[in-house]
């Protein structure tokens, strides 16, 4: 699994945000038709991962909520809690748009990242916003390119994996257990 938000630059400044204390990180599809458990794992683990990545303490709690229809998934929430931090991860696949926006609230600024290409700081008296360059491959705006240079630069230098494999397990252990309540 491609967990290349995690390297796209606007969510690398998000990452960079100091005490932590709220995270949403939401994926809005206008009205998409799919079964359940491969939604979650086709489009919401992207999100999670995200919420994961940007999480700067270990999780103490998680909760889960679904709503489904027909054996698709209409919406789907996995919120985190932590010491200091909350976070909610958001899929919704009848939300009217198609829409990717992580908002990180630390103790001195807000930034939103939308759709990877936009990013909007709130600090009292001013806010500003910053776009991708419209010339910006695709690849590096996605993330796509810098994971893949990373790796490369990994392998080739015999060190470690640029996405650690605990926290790749964690993000599909979490969405493992929001399917899993499928079930109940």
């Amino acid at each position: 699994m491609w967990f290349n938000r995690r390297f796209a630059p606007f969510d690398q400044q998000l990452k960079q945000i100091a005490d932590k204390r709220t995270i949403v990180s939401e994926k809005i599809r206008e009205n998409a038709l799919q079964p359940t458990a491969f939604a979650i794992f086709d489009l919401m683990i992207h999100s999670v991962d995200t919420a994961v990545y940007l999480m700067d303490e270990p999780i103490q709690k998680v909760d889960n909520f679904l709503v489904t229809n027909d054996g698709n998934l209409e919406q789907g929430y996995i919120t985190l809690t932590g010491a200091k931090s909350h976070v909610q991860v958001i899929t919704n696949m009848v939300g009217g748009s198609n829409l990717e926006m992580t908002t990180v609230q630390g103790s001195k600024t807000r930034q939103v990242v939308t759709n990877l290409n936009l990013l909007q700081t709130y600090q009292t008296g001013a806010v500003t916003q910053t776009s991708r360059p419209d010339w910006e491959n695709t690849l590096v705006t996605r993330g796509f390119d810098p994971i893949t240079r990373a790796f490369l630069k990994a392998v080739t230098n015999n060190s470690e994996n640029p996405v650690s494999p605990k926290s790749a397990i964690l993000s599909h252990k979490l969405c493992y257990d929001l399917v899993k309540t499928i079930k109940k």
